[in-house]
């Protein structure tokens, strides 16, 4: 059970054509104690937060408001806490199961730590986790003292508090709880650009490490920009300002480049720990036909051509048929005879497979034709799929990948 343990716990200056949205009186509040800089998209911080509560007193001191809740309580020697506290200081919302009679404690993603997965019994000394739906308990020695319940109130030694990420002292009558929150402040979640580029940077505490860029591949799940990946669009990550020292904490400012497709486009400044900033670009475009066919990765060029369309963009009425015709002309020994057209729609901020998979047969020349028809207005990427070749997947090695993008944008019949 220890190596379950173990395995756990290692288990966008903007470009002079873009336009924000951006939130001037959050943004002046930043500025109050933080150097933010119109470039910042966001800010990155660790943020101190403390609870004082004294022995059987019904309330606590959260940072500096004054707040009713269940009192401190002395039992057999030793102190304990309503679990409660944890929800009115927002480290996390408590958890029950009826079935195993236990209780967990599923914390905020400002407040990263394995105890999630920890659970516990009113009255118990073990500690237990959760595995096919029984608790197994972990071998922790000596056992904790066993929480209870009063007045409908779970109680919790003080004891487990550092398991959580949570510091406390117990001083003359006074108990002080201390722990950090990671947080992330978006200050210009959407940008509108006609160029083909963008460029902003975030603000990052030095306890965060490394942040860093990544985008929609525009068919399921995102990649790094600065770490390669398969997606079409590339970028740039630096670091612009090393050492910003602002009081005791010190801050760096990353500066991050991308290109972009035509259309929204779905960023997000990634963190291991947690929470990262999620930003949309919208690229306008005026003239579609100077947009190329967007390949997924430069060598795709080395695998297909397209004789139509001529262009990447394309705007179309609901219902327009879109002829796609070329030749795959890669060397690479490839397992079936078929291109494929996947249609993926722009909604609740990333693109999303909408429909089937329009399946197309190529001759003797790997030549192949076909059309695609959308009936919804709307955004969309017309994913082009290769035919299966050596992908070096786990299960079977062989498999289609994106090869190409065309952006879509569907307008109603008429318009």
């Amino acid at each position: 059970m220890r190596q379950i343990i173990t395995k756990l716990l290692l288990c966008a200056g903007l470009l002079a054509s873009a336009v924000p949205s951006f939130q001037p009186s959050h943004a002046q509040a930043l500025k109050s104690e933080l150097p933010v800089t119109q470039n910042d998209a966001a800010v990155f911080q660790v943020i101190q937060h403390k609870i004082s509560a004294q022995l059987n007193k019904p309330s606590i001191m959260l940072d500096s408001n004054s707040l009713q809740a269940s009192p401190l309580l002395m039992k057999n020697g030793n102190l304990y806490i309503p679990i409660k506290w944890l929800e009115l200081a927002g480290i996390g919302r408590i958890m029950k199961s009826t079935k195993t009679n236990s209780y967990w404690i599923d914390f905020s993603p400002e407040h990263p730590t394995y105890f999630s997965i920890i659970r516990f019994k009113a009255d118990s000394s073990k500690l237990y986790v959760e595995l096919n739906g029984k608790l197994t308990e972990l071998d922790d020695k000596p056992k904790i003292p066993p929480p209870f319940m009063k007045k409908n109130t779970l109680y919790v030694p003080v004891s487990m508090l550092s398991r959580m990420g949570i510091n406390y002292d117990w001083s003359q009558g006074t108990l002080q709880l201390k722990w950090s929150e990671k947080s992330v402040k978006v200050l210009q979640p959407v940008y509108a650009t006609e160029a083909g580029r963008i460029t902003f940077s975030a603000l990052v505490q030095k306890e965060y490490g490394r942040i860093y860029l990544m985008q929609s591949m525009g068919f399921g799940g995102m990649t790094g920009v600065a770490i390669g990946g398969t997606s079409s669009l590339k970028g740039t990550e630096q670091t612009i300002d090393k050492s910003i020292k602002i009081g005791s904490r010190e801050f760096s400012r990353v500066e991050f480049s991308v290109d972009l497709r035509p259309g929204p486009n779905p960023l997000q400044i990634h963190s291991n720990d947690n929470p990262s900033a999620d930003i949309i670009v919208n690229r306008n475009v005026k003239d579609p036909a100077v947009i190329p066919i967007r390949y997924n990765h430069d060598t795709d060029a080395n695998n297909i051509v397209f004789n139509k369309p001529t262009q990447g963009y394309l705007q179309v009425q609901a219902g327009e048929a879109i002829e796609i015709s070329g030749s795959v002309i890669t060397d690479e020994y490839i397992e079936s005879q078929v291109v494929g057209f996947q249609l993926t729609k722009f909604q609740n901020g990333d693109f999303k497979t909408n429909g089937t998979k329009t399946v197309v047969q190529m001759n003797e020349k790997r030549e192949f034709s076909g059309s695609v028809a959308i009936n919804e207005p709307g955004t969309y990427l017309i994913n082009i799929l290769s035919p299966d070749l050596f992908a070096g997947g786990m299960t079977s090695p062989y498999g289609s990948v994106k090869w190409a993008e065309i952006a879509v944008e569907v307008r109603p019949k008429g318009r």
